[in-house]
């Protein structure tokens, strides 16, 4: 007898079991998602704490640092300042005790060491080495004394401060008077007495050894630049907005100044070293020189066709400029450059007896922006620095081509087949109207852009070189004064630039 299958039970529902994994499946996605959310947050959190790691680190090192110079003196050697250019290892013994100061708050001392300002692993020529704070406004001009000891900077804050260059960031002075922005500093030969031309309509000079006001001098419009006599410490010109070139002797009791009159504005001036002729950029983009005895100007060149403003004019100096004059030597720097509104540096040769040669521009260099900024410029022609460049010949004489700079005039190159010659050559450093300085390396017949100086965060007003040693001040907008110098890869190694 067959056996009746028991009775079938109903079907499971599958509606109800596929509901259920499809909700688990929801839940593990959106459990997913919010993982890697927080996982996102803590590697953010992650970076700002390395970061500020990495910002106590440096202050620990800095600390330490001077506290080392601090106690220098009871027999450890250590780096004097930011001015002095000393590629030997920093003592043992101070070394030791910096590495343990590090190491007791808790730092790792080899990542430490590779923020480090002088660290030269990323390869670039120049590093900042020390940043100068204390102004409350934009600061618009620096300027080092004659003997390096001293640097002056000039600001929107209406205050002129001086820096002791043999000291790390230690301000000698405060000098208030100014009731405008400082536009311009130019010092005594003697390093002595230093002369300010501001927008309050006045020059004036410092005793710089007590930081005392000398003497006030009314003036016809915007101070724009100021500098003193090559050959006579007591006669100093300056050039304002209402287009006057004027001539001021201190040693006169009526504080008269002899005027000369230009048909624009006179943006930057350059005293030679005859005692004889004045260099004057206007902002009708003339260069023009003036015999000041007079009173007349004698030659002029246009700048550029757009007749753009000449916002500065830089020459190269010389150590040894005391001594020349002690021999009645006075044998003008060749090189010349001129900033301009229109984004361009042009260096100028400007032949075998200055002012009275003709001009010859020799380059033209861009990457910068001087584009309706006042921009400053300066050359270092000293020893101390391994300076040189291979001479090649360009490939175009486009202006507003891709290369960083070219020649104006395509007959200055001899276009052969022959290898690139190693020559010597000179520094040229330029302020932008981007946060950044910018470092050239010029040759006679060739130029190019070395580096690209990273550190403030608004525009570059003005830069400075040392007279004997190849340091780099800057000032900015940012209210701070940047000190650059080589990398200490670079080496011992000195040539020397005439």
């Amino acid at each position: 007898m067959d056996v009746l299958p028991t009775q079938r039970q109903p079907p499971t529902s599958t509606k109800s079991t596929t509901s259920s994994s499809l909700g688990a499946g929801v839940n593990r996605d959106q459990q997913v998602e919010k993982l890697l959310k927080e996982v996102k947050q803590l590697k953010q959190k992650v970076d700002v704490l390395d970061k500020e790691n990495i910002a106590l680190k440096k202050s620990i090192y800095d600390l330490s640092a001077r506290y080392a110079a601090s106690i220098s003196q009871g027999g450890l050697s250590y780096r004097p300042g930011p001015f002095v250019i000393d590629n030997e290892p920093t003592n043992n013994k101070a070394q030791e005790m910096i590495t343990k100061v590090v190491q007791e708050a808790g730092g790792d001392v080899e990542p430490f060491q590779s923020i480090y300002p002088h660290d030269s692993r990323d390869g670039k020529p120049f590093q900042m080495r020390y940043e100068l704070k204390g102004h409350t406004g934009a600061v618009y001009t620096v300027e080092f004394s004659p003997n390096g000891a001293l640097l002056a900077s000039g600001s929107f804050d209406k205050t002129i401060r001086i820096w002791d260059t043999a000291s790390a960031q230690k301000e000698l002075f405060c000098l208030k008077g100014h009731t405008l922005n400082i536009s311009d500093l130019a010092w005594t030969s003697d390093s002595s007495t230093l002369l300010s031309g501001a927008f309050d309509e006045t020059c004036k000079t410092w005793d710089v050894e007590n930081g005392k006001l000398l003497k006030s001098y009314d003036t016809e419009g915007l101070v724009q630049c100021v500098g003193w006599d090559f050959l006579d410490s007591n006669i100093f010109y300056y050039g304002t907005s209402r287009k006057v070139l004027a001539m001021v002797d201190i040693r006169s009791e009526e504080n008269e100044s002899i005027i000369i009159r230009n048909d624009a504005m006179i943006n930057t001036l350059y005293a030679s070293r005859d005692g004889i002729h004045v260099l004057t950029g206007d902002a009708a983009g003339m260069l023009k020189v003036w015999d000041v005895r007079s009173r007349q100007c004698i030659s002029s060149k246009l700048n550029d066709p757009s007749k753009m403003s000449i916002t500065h004019i830089t020459i190269g100096r010389r150590s040894t400029d005391a001594s020349r004059r002690a021999i009645d030597d006075y044998d003008e720097p060749r090189y010349m450059a001129l900033n301009s509104y229109d984004n361009l540096l042009r260096v100028y040769d400007r032949g075998m007896d200055p002012p009275k040669s003709d001009l010859r521009l020799v380059h033209t260099l861009k990457g910068f922006k001087n584009k309706n900024w006042p921009i400053k410029s300066s050359f270092y022609c000293g020893s101390g620095y391994n300076s040189s460049i291979l001479s090649k010949p360009p490939i175009t004489n486009d202006i507003y081509a891709d290369s960083d700079l070219i020649s104006n005039n395509p007959g200055d190159y001899l276009f052969d087949t022959q290898e690139p010659k190693e020559e010597k050559s000179v520094l040229l450093a330029t302020g932008s109207a981007d946060p950044y300085a910018y470092l050239y390396n010029v040759g006679e017949d060739s130029a190019e852009l070395m580096q690209c100086l990273e550190g403030h965060t608004d525009r570059v007003y003005a830069v400075n070189f040392h007279p004997t040693e190849p340091i780099l001040a800057s000032c900015s907008a940012d209210f701070t004064v940047k000190i650059w110098g080589p990398s200490l890869h670079r080496g011992k190694k000195k040539t020397t630039i005439n």
